[in-house]
């Protein structure tokens, strides 16, 4: 891993993890390179990327010495439970669950400066040092709290980063699932799917992207549509949300872009259709 570069800079890098046709990438560095894009957006200083990588590159060489000494990978269970002593017992990575809607729980310089996180940004770093181990890993399309998975040569474990990886069983996805979408919510194969790591990152910026519409922080909502473009310029869906942000803040002629974006990248004829109109309307207005 390396600190950030200049804006310029960082735009192609975040463009080229996008663009990855693999699977899995060097997850933790694009994190980062989203963490300083997203400092030099909002003229904020940058944290200390070098102590931030350091603290890193302490915690994978712990936890790679630890694997060195066993001849066959150890089983998915004992893989989580590594993982766990390493990222809670020795780095003091919780779940932020005194301050869970803060946007530094979703930034993850702020993560390993803090010690704390969201699901999804505690589970970027269990990824990360799951890697460093040579264990087969991925993120989970779980919705509403995200579950990570262990893959181990004959058995796997699904486990929640928040929850100090705690394994969960068949009943406790349901419980899980139930608690954030209600009681009448059931399980669905989907949920347990696999995802790549460009999925994770855009997890982690739309929790940010949402967090700010919510609390009408349309400027800040923008800014983290822009990342979610960097990485995914091919996503209709983003533009759209970047045309109407836009057009609800008055920055119209943006607004006509992102929406002539949308409408070429726009997957579902339908949803198309909708942009169109929405394009129309906006063009009209500048008239």
């Amino acid at each position: 891993m390396v600190p950030p570069v200049s804006e310029r800079e960082l735009a192609a890098k975040l463009r080229a993890h996008g663009n990855s046709s693999l699977g899995e990438f060097p997850v933790l560095q694009a994190a980062l390179d989203i963490a300083a894009y997203a400092r030099i957006q909002q003229n904020l200083p940058f944290p200390d990327f070098d102590s931030i990588i350091e603290q890193m590159n302490e915690l994978s060489h712990s936890a790679g010495e630890w694997v060195a000494i066993f001849d066959n990978r150890p089983p998915a269970d004992e893989q989580v439970e590594w993982l766990r002593l390493i990222m809670h017992e020795q780095g003091g990575f919780e779940g932020a669950t005194q301050n869970y809607d803060a946007s530094e729980n979703a930034d993850i310089a702020a993560v390993i400066e803090n010690r704390r996180g969201l699901p999804v940004s505690l589970g970027l770093l269990y990824i990360h040092i799951a890697r460093c181990c040579g264990f087969g890993v991925e993120g989970l399309n779980f919705p509403g709290h995200f579950l990570t998975r262990l893959i181990g040569d004959e058995t796997s474990a699904i486990f929640d980063p928040f929850n100090d990886a705690r394994i969960l069983e068949p009943q406790d996805l349901r419980a899980t699932l139930k608690r954030f979408h209600g009681q009448t919510a059931e399980m669905d194969l989907s949920f347990t799917r696999g995802v790549r790591d460009r999925d994770v990152l855009i997890r982690m910026q739309n929790n940010l992207k949402f967090r700010a519409l919510r609390e009408s922080r349309l400027e800040d909502a923008v800014l983290v549509v822009e990342r979610l473009l960097l990485l995914d310029p091919g996503n209709g869906v983003f533009w759209q949300e970047a045309g109407l942000i836009h057009q609800r803040i008055g920055n119209l002629r943006a607004a006509v872009l992102a929406f002539e974006n949308a409408v070429e990248t726009m997957q579902e004829p339908a949803l198309s259709v909708r942009v169109q109109s929405l394009l129309d309307e906006v063009r009209s207005q500048l008239n």
